[in-house]
């Protein structure tokens, strides 16, 4: 009988977005079914110790300095606990060394790879400067790479290349609540007035730019709002008081996706994603589409028919996925998919370096 191999996961530096849903996803599904190790941040620990019928915790403290100039400092006590694991998959943190027989590293964030020109504040401009030093230096002890676009494992890749390290790639989608998107899909829409969305308020999503595309096409698409999904604190105060927008935090998925469903358009004037899980939303559900045009967005983009176009004053090209592709959409990917993804590429790293 086949050894089942010895998972190691560390996901300790997730407690929040995209990040604390992949790794809730992955602990359910794991402790449903093979069991593994996980290293997971303590802010979450009662949402994910809940998931014990076999698989096996270590809770972490997050600490910023630590993170920054010595994470994985609590590495070896976990080793000389469990043994040397067959896999040690790290989400968005450097392999520090060779850990596992198979050491895979996940990009996280597309920022820890690509900073140039890119709308930053100061300090986390610093500390993606310094995780990708890291991020490069480690890839020496790394046999898998994965992201969640081909654009930033390309980037990955062309690093690697530069300093002739060999890597197994594949891009590792991020997963959605399927039975939720096909429930919310069956309804009919019924917005009480047309509006815009968009998604994430960080700098490099620009908003202001967000905000300009909306009242560049507001009149011609009769809309009289433009909802913005994030947190309030990121937001300039020029948009805030606009008397358009409306802001919303806090909110549930089911209530993201209905907003999305009943959108007239999803905006993003985005600089950079991994894979924007949001366009991908909108993708799926919202009517009609105004993303910026970079390459996570072309990428995912590029079966459809689409047009390119500059607004106003901007020199930013644009671009726009209209209702007439409303008959050919992206299936959502399941979580149970992903998860079952892990094998298949571990099963091609094998075969390829038989």
């Amino acid at each position: 009988m086949k050894k089942k191999p010895v998972w190691l996961f560390n996901f300790s530096s997730s407690s929040n977005g995209g990040g604390f849903n992949r790794t809730k996803e992955t602990v359910k599904w794991f402790d449903n079914n093979f069991g593994a190790y996980f290293i997971i941040n303590d802010k979450i620990k009662d949402e994910i110790s809940i998931h014990n019928k076999i698989n096996k915790y270590f809770f972490i403290s997050e600490n910023k300095i630590k993170r920054l100039l010595i994470d994985g400092y609590y590495l070896p006590k976990i080793i000389n606990e469990i043994g040397k694991p067959d896999i040690y998959f790290s989400y968005g943190i450097p392999v520090f060394r060779d850990i596992a027989r198979i050491n895979w590293f996940h990009i996280s964030n597309a920022l820890s790879l690509k900073t140039k020109n890119i709308s930053l504040p100061f300090m986390i401009r610093v500390r993606m400067w310094i995780l990708k030093k890291r991020i490069i230096r480690s890839m020496k002890y790394t046999h898998i790479a994965t992201g969640e676009s081909e654009f930033s494992i390309k980037m990955l890749k062309d690093k690697n290349n530069e300093n002739h390290i060999k890597c197994f790639y594949d891009v590792l989608p991020n997963g959605y609540d399927t039975s939720l998107v096909k429930s919310i899909l069956k309804k009919k829409r019924k917005p009480s007035y047309k509006y815009g969305i968009t998604i994430g308020t960080h700098k490099y999503k620009k908003i202001k730019v967000a905000l300009e595309l909306f009242h560049e096409i507001k009149k011609t698409n009769n809309l009289k709002k433009m909802i913005i999904v994030g947190s309030f604190g990121h937001i300039p105060k020029s948009v805030v008081d606009d008397k358009f927008v409306e802001i919303k935090s806090n909110i549930s998925t089911k209530e993201l996706f209905n907003l999305l469903y009943n959108a007239e358009y999803y905006i993003s004037a985005s600089q950079i994603e991994n894979s924007s899980i949001a366009v991908f939303e909108a993708l799926i559900l919202s009517k009609n589409l105004l993303i910026s045009n970079i390459p996570s967005h072309d990428e995912m983009l590029r079966n459809f028919e689409t047009k390119k176009i500059v607004l106003g004053n901007s020199r930013t090209e644009f671009i726009v996925l209209e209702n007439k592709n409303k008959n050919k959409k992206i299936a959502p990917i399941s979580w149970v998919d992903v998860n079952r993804k892990l094998f298949q590429i571990i099963d091609n790293f094998n075969n390829e370096m038989l």
